[in-house]
Parts: structure tokens; C-alpha cells; sequence
């Protein structure tokens, strides 16, 4: 009998032209799942969450390395609510999460860290929902491109 269970979440970015020709595309990288993206399963078992729905991606300005107990960004800078969102056809277990960026967003900074935000208290201000990950990020995103950054949680027997 197998009695552990993994959640892997695992994310890429991939840059387009105007023209919808893709430019670039960063690799799969793993990711940390944050103390409180934990403690928001465990609530939802218990009946006390019932909303951990992932709502809202953030790009942040800050190079401080992750760590498990954050709640937010470090220097959040933009945030939207997510494009879409389906679970795999084939694999249980497995969703994809996804951002559009357009050309005309997030362009005055780089990037230095992204983060994805769920829960009712997520919201399109900084800060605000629960922090399911956070990870390095490091690009200055042009107007002549739009990103589509994608993320892949799959919850696994282990």
C-alpha cells in the first residue's frame, strides 16, 4: 500500500510576437509550494476554506530567495486574474493554470519573481489571497511581446 502523497507544481513562460509567432520559451522549472498553500489543503479537508481556487498571478521586482514561510511577494509590481484554468483530460490529479500577459502589460519593471494567489481573499490588490508558490523570475518583459506563463500542479500518489 502506498500512503504518501506528492503535489509537484511545476511552471514555464513562453513570450509571443504581435503576430502570435512564439518568440521564446523557458523551460518546465519546479517550484516550492508555500507553509500557507499547505495549510490551505489541510483547511479545506477540515470545512474551514472552501474556496482554493488559484484567482490571481503577481510579478514582483524583489531577487530575495523563496522561502517556504512567505505569505507574498516580496515587491509585488503587477498582478491579474488568471485566463484559464482546466484540469488535465487524461490525468488525474492534474490541473493548468494560466496567464496571459499582453504587450502593453507589466513592461516597466523586470521581473524578478512571480507568485500565484488563491482563496476568497485574493483579489486584484497586492497582497491579497493565499500564496500558493513563489519562484525567481528573472526577465524585463518588452512591449513588442506577450508572455503566457503556465503552471502545472499535479497532486500524485507518491
Amino acid at each position: 500500500m502506498n500512503e504518501k502523497t506528492n503535489w509537484i507544481g511545476q511552471w514555464e513562460v513562453i513570450a509571443h510576437d504581435k503576430q502570435g509567432n512564439e518568440l521564446w520559451r523557458d523551460k518546465i522549472k519546479p517550484n516550492m509550494i508555500m507553509d500557507v498553500a499547505l495549510d490551505m489543503v489541510v483547511n479545506m479537508l477540515r470545512g474551514t476554506v472552501t474556496d482554493g481556487e488559484i484567482k490571481y498571478v503577481a510579478l514582483g521586482s524583489d531577487t530575495t530567495s523563496p522561502a517556504e514561510d512567505q505569505t507574498t511577494l516580496v515587491a509585488e509590481e503587477f498582478r491579474k486574474a488568471v485566463t484559464s484554468q482546466n484540469p488535465d483530460p487524461v490525468t488525474a490529479g492534474k490541473l493548468y493554470t494560466e496567464l496571459y500577459v499582453a504587450d502593453t502589460e507589466a513592461n516597466s519593471f523586470k521581473c524578478e519573481e512571480i507568485g500565484w494567489f488563491a482563496g476568497a481573499a485574493a483579489t486584484a490588490s497586492a497582497d491579497t489571497g493565499i500564496m500558493i508558490a513563489r519562484v525567481l523570475y528573472s526577465r524585463q518583459k518588452a512591449s513588442t511581446e506577450s508572455w503566457t506563463i503556465r503552471r502545472t500542479d499535479t497532486i500524485s500518489r507518491g
